[in-house]
């Protein structure tokens, strides 16, 4: 780490301007929170919403239209059953929309983002993730700021309307667990993670072999049990009411939905050839999700097996093991982005914070946080159903390449933008991926 490099840009930030910050940031979410969004998802989650708190919880997969696991419902069925509370429906089983409605389905994702934020501010003030010289409350305020006022977060989360903050929440808890050795408890809360959004699984072998590495087949056991306990909570509803094999069997197969090459993510498929099937044959029996897990699967393996004896060694509850744990995690998922099929245009969001917690380590670092912010905000922005094609003069004229998800032109700033930020994402996958490979962050 080049000492002092930080000061030239940044600055401890003082509890007063801080506490203004939060103010002002709370006082924008709940704007934004009223705003439509990205309208076909927010909807979704409005009906989500309001069948549970008609028909209760367990009930929540009758509803064919779910496809999400459990645990996200539990928040939706709360502020279904407040809106009932206040609202009056005069049409039975029909959604009554509203400003009210948009701002209670889209405030859990505030809820979630503040307790990240809260997080990162522990990891560096305490935890000492960015180092011994950068720790203090000062510099924890920062990277909490720095995590609540990105351009990623307030488009994805607080104008679309993305729950990627709770599911990105959970697992940097269960990731800041594990390097303090409280193996169970990390357990359930990547678990928690995985039942909140599919998006934290791939990160389930880099939590386990870590604990293996450490406490054995005890750290295996532990990380499983905590995992199983978790889990029979969220599925309780279910589990009483008989509908446990039938949601079992939804949220798997969900998984599969749209099976597409590239979902308008800027990643390696974006450029092979979005939204094609990725279940296709392209050469024999060999398919493109096929090729993008054989990509990902080796360069996690290579990774997992180079970055064992740090894993093994580094004393648990210290700097150096977060630090260490943050940096795998963060090019785990943003090499799967890079290279997986199904990937949708918000699916880097959880490298962000990852990122931002070991930001201030080293300049490589800061610029992987500051360049990861940037794609996931101009992939968002880029695939907004509006926003284009409102640009001026030739950024929203329209390109002679069809978007196969909508049936219309791309903007030439969308076909143009996209390849530039396909550019940006790999480099901080290979970036992130290469910081974790040495270990010298």
């Amino acid at each position: 780490m080049r000492a002092g490099w930080p000061t030239v840009i940044f600055r401890p930030v003082p509890r007063a301007l801080f506490v203004g910050a939060v103010l002002a940031y709370v006082v924008l979410r709940i704007y934004l929170a009223t705003l439509p969004g990205y309208v076909v998802d927010v909807t979704q989650y409005k009906e989500w919403a309001f069948w549970t708190a008609r028909n209760g919880l367990s009930t929540a997969y009758d509803s064919a239209s779910v496809d999400y696991p459990p645990l996200f419902l539990y928040p939706m069925h709360a502020v279904g059953t407040i809106y009932l509370a206040v609202t009056s429906q005069p049409v039975p089983g029909k959604v009554i929309d509203s400003t009210l409605f948009t701002f209670l389905v889209k405030s859990p994702h505030i809820v979630f983002d503040l307790a990240l934020g809260a997080l990162l501010y522990w990891a560096v003030s305490r935890g000492r993730t960015w180092g011994s010289e950068l720790g203090g409350a000062g510099w924890g305020r920062l990277a909490a700021l720095l995590y609540w006022w990105n351009p990623a977060v307030l488009w994805g989360s607080g104008y679309w309307g993305q729950p990627d903050g709770a599911h990105s929440a959970l697992l940097m808890a269960a990731l800041l667990a594990l390097a303090a050795d409280r193996t169970a408890r990390s357990g359930a809360l990547l678990s928690a993670a995985g039942l909140m959004k599919p998006l934290a699984a791939p990160l389930v072998p880099v939590l386990a072999w870590t604990a293996a590495l450490r406490k054995g087949i005890r750290g295996l056991a532990l990380m499983a049990g905590g995992g199983i306990l978790a889990a029979a909570v969220v599925f309780a509803p279910f589990i009483v009411t008989g509908r446990l094999l039938e949601v079992l069997r939804r949220v798997f197969v969900d998984v599969e939905a749209m099976a597409f090459t590239s979902v308008n993510a800027h990643n390696l498929w974006w450029i092979l050839g979005p939204w094609r099937d990725a279940d296709a044959a392209v050469v024999g029996p060999v398919t493109p999700k096929g090729i993008g897990l054989v990509l990902f699967g080796t360069a996690y393996a290579v990774l997992l097996w180079r970055t064992r004896g740090r894993l093994r060694a580094a004393p648990g509850g210290s700097p150096v093991l977060r630090a260490e744990l943050l940096v795998i995690a963060a090019a785990v998922t943003s090499s799967f982005f890079l290279l997986s099929t199904h990937m949708h245009e918000n699916h880097l969001f959880m490298t962000v914070p990852l990122l931002l917690a070991v930001a201030g380590r080293s300049p490589r670092l800061a610029w992987l946080a500051l360049g990861c912010s940037a794609a996931v905000f101009f992939n968002q922005v880029l695939h907004d159903v509006d926003l284009p094609y409102r640009m001026p003069s030739f950024l929203g004229a329209l390109s002679p390449v069809i978007d196969r998800h909508l049936d219309r032109p791309y903007t030439w700033l969308q076909f143009v933008g996209s390849f530039f930020n396909t550019l940006l994402v790999a480099w901080v996958a290979a970036g992130t991926w290469w910081v974790a490979w040495r270990g010298r962050s």
